[in-house]
């Protein structure tokens, strides 16, 4: 009921289409409902030439000669039944339509839902999983629709109506007929529960399965590298196996329980033609009104069967839809102040305040940090892997908010601001680059999807990427593959940095975008960073000595807490960790000025610093 609830409210924009497909249902009702009399016409008054007689009163016919009867029988009987199909294709597509405009609006709801969640939600929760009960869970709301609202609907006025007209007919034959009906309904309750928990079962490993298939084509590279293809086609083939077992399961259960319903209306069928025999053997009802009797008992169990599997339908679909519902009844987005004013950046200093954040309690990533980042200046943060330098960059964007302490932009509490007008005045470069199946030109200007075709080329330019832009096949107008794989990794870095440019953000955040990249090609990249780092406040996640030397302030990241800071001179001459750090760098690199400061080369993910 919770869920038939829910759902009349994503109905109410449709509630003209709603009462119209209603509408019809009625019609139908009424159509299916003279579908018996004439046969009644043809047994009773034209080959028994006995007047026909309807709730007591005699209908006109008789003056009507035999082939007038006859051809009119046929032809109610032609009538009614192209008329039910006629309009039942109407009322389909109707209730089709209906069905998909709450599967769309619905799927939409999910989607946007999803993306206001937190990063950390979306790092526990399985890709394949969220992206099955989007394109696959939301469609049990056509089925329910279809197969659980609007038939059932139409299976019980139709039901109310033949009761009655059976009553008149004949009472006692009315209640051997309905005799069978608790047992129907006994069968309901017991199977449909068991029903609903396979459904869930059942959807819920195809989801897992869903999640198998996305991790492992997500890593292809890395399977083929370590040939591990035989370990994941077994993992696949033993969830596979165990989904097709549970959904084996599900359909016996379901075929079982219609031969059950099958079986019932068959013994209530037979249990009326005996009784109904003996009547007409009696003189209390006609051939005619026992063949109507009958084809409205044929009629009557037809609902009857209907509701019965609906029942099965509405539990399988419920459950799907519950699905959906537990997803969108968990509300982890950033929490933003209604009202919240846009954030006004005038000069760009940030400044961390007693920072603390972890992502699981009691497992802290980041202890007590405060440092003031000089408004336009470059800010180096260094340390070792997993010390908390990208947890430490994240929270500058909101993408996490600390547990302790506050981080400030020109005195304004990140936290009191709107949180678009945060992101909207920050630009990220990440060590892997994301790039989408389309355009090169749509790729930069996704930072700002207004742009000018000219403002594209210019930021592309800015960042040494036009050159090889206007080599591709189609230029600006060439499609990437996904991922942007038909480019090196120093045309996608470049790519990335030339949309940070069209963003044109006061502050801007570098996650050694370098690292992956030959000494040649940094080079080319490095010219683009440079003339992005112009007039802005930039943090770089850095190990290269050409950044230590350019910073205005460095940062040393050790364990989560900041362990040192202050320029290249300052912390050169205090000898502490930042000099260890320097030293042991010379003597693995042999004093080149760009290798990399640390003892490993740091991917610094998420899940390297205690996220899940």
């Amino acid at each position: 009921m919770r869920v038939l609830r829910v759902l009349m409210g994503y109905a109410k924009p449709h509630l003209a289409t709603f009462a119209g497909a209603l509408a019809l249902v009625g019609v139908i009702t009424c159509l299916e409902l003279l579908k018996p009399w004439p046969i009644k016409l043809a047994f009773d008054q034209i080959i028994d030439n006995q007047p026909l007689v309807l709730f007591g009163r005699e209908l006109p016919f008789t003056a009507l000669d035999s082939g007038a009867q006859i051809a009119l029988a046929a032809g109610l009987y032609v009538f009614a039944h192209f008329a039910v199909g006629f309009i039942q294709l109407l009322n389909n597509y109707i209730t089709i339509r209906i069905g998909q405009d709450l599967v769309h609006d619905l799927r939409v709801r999910l989607f946007e839902h999803l993306q206001c969640q937190r990063l950390l939600f979306h790092h526990t929760q399985p890709t394949g999983d969220l992206i099955y009960r989007i394109m696959g869970d939301c469609y049990a709301v056509q089925a329910l629709l279809m197969n659980g609202v609007f038939t059932t609907i139409t299976s019980t006025a139709f039901l109310a109506g033949m009761f009655l007209i059976l009553l008149r007919l004949d009472v006692e034959l009315t209640l051997y007929a309905l005799c069978i009906t608790p047992l129907l309904f006994l069968a309901i309750g017991r199977v449909g529960r068991t029903i609903g928990a396979l459904s869930w079962e059942t959807n819920d490993l195809e989801s897992r399965l869903y999640s198998r298939v996305e991790r492992t084509f997500g890593a292809i590279s890395l399977v083929q590298a370590y040939t591990r293809e035989p370990e994941e086609k077994a993992r696949f083939e033993e969830e596979s196996h165990h989904t097709f077992q549970r959904k084996l399961k599900l359909f016996s259960c379901q075929t079982f329980f219609g031969w059950a319903v099958g079986a019932l209306t068959a013994l209530g069928s037979a249990l009326v033609l005996y009784v109904g025999v003996r009547h007409v053997v009696d003189g209390l009802l006609t051939k005619g009104e026992l063949t109507v009797f009958l084809a409205y008992l044929a009629s009557l169990y037809a609902p009857l069967s209907q509701l019965a599997q609906i029942t099965a339908d509405i539990r399988s679909s419920s459950m799907r839809i519950r699905r959906v519902f537990e997803i969108l009844d968990q509300d982890q987005a950033m929490p933003e102040k209604p009202g919240a004013p846009a954030l006004r950046i005038t000069q760009g200093e940030v400044r961390y305040e007693g920072v603390g954040f972890g992502y699981q309690p009691g497992q802290p990533v980041l202890c007590g940090v405060s440092f003031t980042a000089p408004g336009g200046g470059l800010v180096a943060v260094v340390g070792k892997t997993g010390s908390g330098k990208t947890s430490l960059m994240g929270l500058l964007t909101r993408f996490f908010d600390p547990q302790e302490g506050r981080i400030l932009v020109d005195g304004q509490d990140l936290r009191d601001v709107e949180l678009r007008s945060l992101r909207r005045q920050v630009a990220v470069v990440l060590q892997e680059t994301t790039l989408f199946p389309m355009s090169v030109r749509d790729n930069i200007a996704y930072a700002r999807m207004d742009a000018t075709d000219e403002e594209v080329r210019a930021a592309a330019e800015a960042a040494g990427a036009h050159e090889f832009i206007d080599a591709l096949p189609q230029g600006y107008a060439t499609v990437l593959d996904e991922r942007g794989s038909n480019l090196s990794g120093g045309q996608r870095q470049r790519l990335s940095i030339a949309r940070a440019l069209l963003k044109d953000a006061p502050i801007l955040i570098l996650d050694e975008p370098t690292s992956a990249v030959d000494a040649e090609t940094e080079a080319s990249i490095m010219d683009g960073v440079h003339r992005l780092m112009r007039g802005r406040t930039t943090f770089v996640i850095a190990h290269r000595l050409s950044m230590m030397k350019r910073a205005d302030l460095i940062l040393v990241i050790k364990e989560g807490r900041l362990l040192e800071s202050g320029s290249f001179a300052r912390l050169m001459a205090l000898g502490g960790e930042f000099a260890r750090l320097h030293a042991l760098q010379q003597k693995t690199g042999q004093g080149g000025p760009d290798v990399e400061l640390g003892a490993e080369p740091d991917a610094d993910g998420a899940a390297e610093e205690g996220q899940p």
